[in-house]
């Protein structure tokens, strides 16, 4: 009797699962992302795109298999996420393009294409890298998934101000307010935050910080080339800028009352003073005010967020109505 009872306990025993196999088993946001990236690069889905994207909140990175089977990722912006604003300081956008992702207007989004040979874990280390460093996600938070949809030059996005916004997506909750387009433009002419008369330099920077930084990168970029240059014009006066290739540097002039007086009533001595303090040189060399700025001193998003304050600071610019960008190819 003995002998049978121990058997059948040994039997419970064999036919028990093991602690290790029951446990469940916790995914890394590292392995999940690189479990993700794998899939869309292996998956054969003809006539299809393969979309993998992670998310924290409307922080986002999707990535996309294109025909080369290279994949084009995209971090999400703030032209049709405007939130992105308050999340994209300039000093965040210089990490990105540190990290080596470059706005591409057509959605407003920060784009990174990687080669087809270069590993997924590879990719995900990169993904995680801008989520974590540039969009301050909480990758204890994330999400991740995976998706086909079928090919075409120009899919679907997530509209404006939706969840996700600019995400590739052909959900059927999101399509009354998708974007079916090679590439969006706000309905309305004016910032996507019209600023008060108190707006404060970082309200500023978050509107524009993005797009001055931008500019300033393209300026750096094209420093070997002639006839390049940016003019940010708020109305009542402009800085503007150019490359130096030797030394390489950004020139810059602050419009002054030489050029068009009636600038006289703006530039006050208090505020002549704030261009002296950022060490702008007298009219004379030009016939603005003018600074040069060595480029491996400045990187670009400090740049955009000084001009920013100068226009903030000097010229009473506030952000009620909209900088106008105007470059040697027009506004």
């Amino acid at each position: 009797m003995v002998r049978k009872t121990l058997r059948v306990l040994a039997l419970v025993v064999a036919l028990a699962p093991s602690p290790a196999l029951a446990a469940p088993v916790v995914q890394s946001p590292a392995s999940k992302v690189e479990a993700a990236i794998t899939a869309i690069k292996l998956l054969d889905r003809p006539g299809k795109d393969n979309l993998a994207a992670a998310w924290d909140g409307n922080k986002y990175v999707q990535c996309r298999r294109m025909s080369d089977r290279a994949l084009r990722c995209e971090a999400a912006g703030s032209l049709m996420q405007v939130s992105m604003a308050h999340v994209l300081t300039p000093s965040r956008i210089g990490q990105l393009a540190a990290m080596g992702w470059m706005l591409d207007p057509s959605f407003g989004n920060y784009v990174q294409t990687f080669r087809a040979e270069i590993s997924a874990k590879d990719v995900a280390d990169r993904i995680l890298a801008a989520l974590s460093e540039a969009y301050g996600a909480d990758l204890g938070n994330l999400e991740v998934e995976t998706t086909s949809i079928p090919s075409q030059a120009c899919p679907p996005r997530n509209g404006p101000s939706q969840n996700l916004a600019g995400l590739i997506s052909d959900a059927s909750a999101m399509r009354r307010t998708a974007v079916y387009a090679c590439a969006y433009r706000p309905a309305s002419d004016e910032p996507a935050h019209k600023l008060s008369p108190g707006s404060t330099i970082a309200d500023l920077i978050a509107v524009y910080g993005s797009q001055v930084t931008a500019e300033i990168l393209r300026l750096r970029v094209n420093m070997n080339r002639e006839h390049i240059f940016t003019v940010f014009d708020v109305g009542l006066g402009y800085i503007q800028c150019m490359p130096q290739s030797d030394p390489k540097a950004f020139y810059c002039e602050a419009q002054s009352a030489d050029s068009w007086p009636a600038l006289a009533a703006v530039l006050t001595p208090d505020r002549i003073a704030r261009l002296h303090t950022a060490d702008f040189a007298d009219p004379g060399r030009a016939p603005n005010y003018s600074k040069t700025y060595p480029a491996d001193q400045v990187e670009d998003a400090a740049l955009a967020g000084e001009l920013l304050t100068l226009l903030h600071d000097v010229y009473g610019y506030y952000g009620a109505s909209k900088l106008s960008v105007g470059t040697e190819e027009g506004n």
